[in-house]
């Protein structure tokens, strides 16, 4: 990892960050994921969601993790439907900021991540999926060493249009 960029699981003082982070980057945002509506973009509702995350994380089945340059959110990273029995697997997901894009920060902080649920979660899998316009974010599936494994059509409905998702995999090489 860079020095610059660090990686933490999110804390309930994150807040304020966070908060400035998804104001920043709404409009890019829901260019691939659903809208939140107005009301998400206030201190408390943040506050609350990260209060979910915690309890999701002391449950072991979901973790939120925060890319940091400097004081600086830059990117959310996600690990949902973490299953330990029998499918030891997890879905990732994230967002990163768009002034910050290009400089490879996505790439470095999915792959810290993904090494975390391999090596302390001992996951064997982990999906995630892409719209498939989404060029960047199939680069950095790719750069992480994620597969295509499938193409689903028409499964999800963004600005007005059905729009096809791509489905990568990772296998923990261990």
């Amino acid at each position: 990892m860079s020095s610059d960029l660090r990686i933490s699981l999110v804390k309930s003082g994150d807040a304020e960050a966070v908060l400035a982070f998804e104001q920043e980057n709404r409009a890019h945002f829901e260019q691939w994921i659903a809208g939140r509506g107005d009301a998400f973009y206030h201190l408390d509702e943040v506050s609350s969601s990260l209060q979910q995350a915690l309890y999701a994380a002391s449950t072991k089945r979901e973790f939120h993790f925060l890319a940091w340059l400097d004081n600086e959110v830059v990117g959310r990273i996600t690990l949902r439907g973490i299953e330990t029995e029998h499918y030891h697997k997890a879905i990732l997901g994230y967002r990163f900021s768009l002034r910050h894009g290009g400089r490879g920060f996505a790439t470095e902080a999915v792959q810290a991540v993904v090494d975390t649920a391999f090596t302390d979660l001992k996951l064997k899998r982990i999906e995630a999926v892409v719209i498939e316009d989404n060029l960047s974010s199939q680069a950095i599936m790719r750069k992480c060493g994620f597969h295509e494994y499938g193409h689903s059509h028409s499964s999800v409905f963004r600005n007005g249009i059905w729009m096809d998702m791509l489905h990568y995999e990772r296998l923990n090489p261990a």
